[in-house]
């Protein structure tokens, strides 16, 4: 049984014991992946496997927005939302393609997947718009480093974003801008 204590991967800036990365092959989900997914959501983060069902069918159903899986051989091992959300008048967070969460077995942390599931949405808000956006709590030190790594920068901080608050009390708004494209 897991450890439900926190959602979030340990705060590990320098890793001494970082495992090789993992090549995973990533694709966008479809409904007959909703079983393991909300299988892995539930072991990751507690839960009914229901409860977890529900909410990666209507993530899915999102007409802007998808979820997109990593698989190693035939095995799930994480997966990520991105969705249009819009302005939300009472914390301010603008309209826009947020990251909304990402989930990586325990067994498979630290092998590159989060990174990967991160860049891929990335690529994918872009294709879209030009802003990808992502709110995290300052609990989650691990998610806001790899954020920034990846071409984030913090906007401001606030108690709630979209309307989610955060169990830290605070939390940060994050926005990465797309390079302009090199001409071909």
């Amino acid at each position: 049984m897991s450890d439900h204590a926190t959602p979030f991967a340990e705060y590990l800036p320098e890793p001494s014991g970082r495992l090789s990365p993992v090549d995973a092959v990533l694709r966008e989900a479809s409904l007959p992946d909703v079983g393991p997914l909300a299988a892995l959501q539930a072991e990751a983060r507690g839960g009914s496997e229901r409860d977890w069902s529900d909410r990666i069918a209507k993530t899915l159903a999102r007409e802007r927005g998808t979820v997109v899986l990593a698989h190693v051989d035939e095995a799930i091992v994480g997966y990520a939302n991105v969705a249009f959300l819009p302005e939300h008048t009472v914390d301010g967070a603008p309209g826009g393609y947020y990251l909304t969460g990402v989930t990586v077995a325990r067994q498979w942390r630290r092998r590159g997947l989060g990174r990967s599931l991160t860049r891929w949405r990335m690529d994918w808000a872009w294709e879209r718009d030009t802003y990808v956006w992502c709110f995290v709590s300052t609990a989650n030190r691990a998610s806001i480093d790899l954020h920034r790594v990846l071409g984030f920068s913090v906007v401001r901080s606030g108690s709630s974003f979209q309307g989610i608050s955060f169990d830290a009390g605070t939390g940060v708004l994050m926005s990465a801008h797309r390079s302009p494209r090199s001409p071909v």
